[in-house]
C-alpha cells in the first residue's frame, strides 16, 4: 500500500515538473507572440495613419489646382464665345482672356501614396485588398494626370506663346492685330485648349472621388486597430 503511494507520489512529481518546465517554455513564446502582434498593431496603425495624411495632402493640394483650372477653363470659354459672336467692340478683353491659355494648373506628384508603400514595403501591412486597389488606381490616375500636363505644357509653350505674341502686345497691352484675334485659327487654339482643360477637369474630379473613397476604406481599417 505505501509502494502504491510512493509511485503515485512519484508521477504526480513527475506531472509537476513536466507542467513546471512546459509552463516555462509556454509563457514566454506567448508574450513572445503578444507583443509581435502588438508591434504589428501599432506599425498597421501608423501606416494607415500615414495613408490618410497623404490622401489628404493630395485632396488639399489637387481641389485647388481644380479650382484653379476650372476659373481658366470659364474665362476660355468666355474668349470662344466673343470670337463666335465676332463682337469687335470686346476685342481688348477677348486679347485679356487669350493670354491666359499660357496658365497651366499642375498636379505633379513625384511619388504615389501607393508607389511609396511598395518601394518602403508597408505594402503587405495593408490588408484590405479593395484599398490596395483603390490605392494603386489613384497611382495610375497620377500617371495619367502628369502626362497630360506635361502635355498642356508643351502645347503652351509650341503652339500659344508664338501666336500671341504675333497679335499682342504684352508691356504696355495693346492688341496690335485685332483680325488675326478673331481669325478662326485662333478660335481654333483656344478651343483646343479648352479640349484639354475639360479632360483635365473630368480627371481631376474622378481622381477626388477615388480619394474620398480610399481615405473612407482606411479610416475603417485604422478604426479596427
Amino acid at each position: 500500500m505505501a509502494t502504491n503511494r510512493f509511485v503515485e507520489l512519484k508521477w504526480i512529481h513527475y506531472l509537476y515538473e513536466f507542467f513546471i518546465v512546459a509552463l516555462g517554455i509556454s509563457v514566454p513564446f506567448l508574450l513572445d507572440r503578444w507583443n509581435d502582434n502588438r508591434l504589428e498593431k501599432r506599425a498597421e496603425r501608423e501606416n494607415y495613419e500615414y495613408i490618410l495624411q497623404e490622401l489628404q495632402e493630395d485632396k488639399e493640394e489637387l481641389q485647388g489646382v481644380a479650382k484653379e483650372n476650372s476659373y481658366f477653363l470659364e474665362r476660355l470659354r468666355a474668349a470662344d464665345s466673343i470670337i463666335l459672336a465676332n463682337d469687335r467692340s470686346r476685342a481688348d478683353t477677348l486679347g485679356r482672356l487669350a493670354m491666359e491659355l499660357r496658365h497651366v494648373s499642375d498636379f505633379h506628384r513625384n511619388h504615389s501614396v501607393y508607389e511609396n508603400l511598395i518601394n518602403s514595403q508597408k505594402i503587405k501591412l495593408v490588408r484590405n485588398r479593395t484599398l490596395i486597389n483603390k490605392l494603386q488606381s489613384l497611382d495610375e490616375l497620377n500617371i495619367y494626370i502628369n502626362r497630360l500636363e506635361t502635355n498642356h505644357l508643351d502645347a503652351v509653350i509650341n503652339f500659344a506663346i508664338p501666336a500671341l505674341s504675333q497679335y499682342l502686345r504684352v508691356e504696355p497691352y495693346e492688341v496690335m492685330d485685332e483680325d488675326a484675334l478673331f481669325d478662326y485659327t485662333s478660335q481654333n487654339r483656344i478651343v483646343l485648349f479648352i479640349s484639354i482643360m475639360e479632360e483635365k477637369e473630368g480627371l481631376y474630379q474622378r481622381t477626388l472621388q477615388e480619394i474620398n473613397t480610399a481615405e473612407t476604406l482606411a479610416g475603417e481599417e485604422l478604426a479596427r486597430k
